[in-house]
């Protein structure tokens, strides 16, 4: 091949990188669909789905395709974990249905992290529907501020080795001592029990909520 294929070839291969980089900076990337490109190779990598709110595998052809692509697992947890957990039925994209009325309605729009008007047919369409923007806010705000990787399973890791390590269970939400073997695993992996609980335990926490005043004023007139 000329000197000046492969210069091109190089030129355009660095070009790609350098977009897919700039694109990177912004999370809503995060947002897009898995795209595996125009070309034929079998590369193993990663890209966050929205449906599920986890880092799933794919095989990347090589060329072309989109930024919601990352080398490794715990590239992609790392960098999306600013997804805000949501309600199912609120990931799904706006859909007006197949009939012919005009209904305004609301539905939460992943990339905006707003509820947003829309005009809904009357029929079918998915649950992201809403009525009022405060049943859409009230129902699909997210309310945990704990990072995506503490909701991945426990990850013991591929090699051999036996180094106690912490994890948060989501299912105790709690804590909890297991065995890492040194390598691959997921970020759901801490050495310290006390830097596990900072990360994702408080962030389970709900904030306290005040008593309006009516009520709590209504209720020191019960008591006395």
């Amino acid at each position: 091949m000329p000197t000046s294929s492969f210069q091109a070839l190089f030129i355009a291969s660095f070009l790609v990188q350098a977009i897919s980089s700039s694109l990177q900076g912004n999370i809503s990337v995060c947002l897009l669909p898995p795209d595996e490109g125009p070309c034929k190779a079998i590369i193993p990598h990663y890209y966050y789905d929205r449906y599920t709110q986890t880092c799933q595998e794919f095989f990347y052809g090589g060329c072309d395709g989109n930024a919601n692509r990352f080398s490794s697992l715990e590239d992609c947890e790392k960098f999306c974990w600013k997804i805000k957990k949501v309600p199912k039925s609120c990931r799904m994209n706006a859909d007006e249905g197949t009939c012919r009325g005009y209904f305004k309605r609301y539905a939460f729009n992943m990339k905006t992290m707003k509820c947003e008007q829309f005009v809904y047919g009357g029929c079918y369409g998915n649950e992201n529907n809403f009525r009022d923007e405060a049943s859409c806010l009230d129902f699909c705000s997210p309310k945990r501020n704990s990072p995506s990787f503490c909701y991945s399973p426990k990850d013991e890791g591929s090699c051999s080795a036996s180094v106690s390590r912490y994890y948060f269970n989501i299912e105790s939400k709690t804590c909890e001592e297991f065995v890492y073997t040194g390598c691959g695993g997921n970020s759901n992996n801490f050495i310290k029990i006390e830097d596990c609980n900072s990360v994702c335990k408080k962030g389970m926490k709900k904030p306290r909520t005040r008593n309006p005043k009516g009520l709590r004023n209504r209720k020191q007139r019960m008591q006395s």
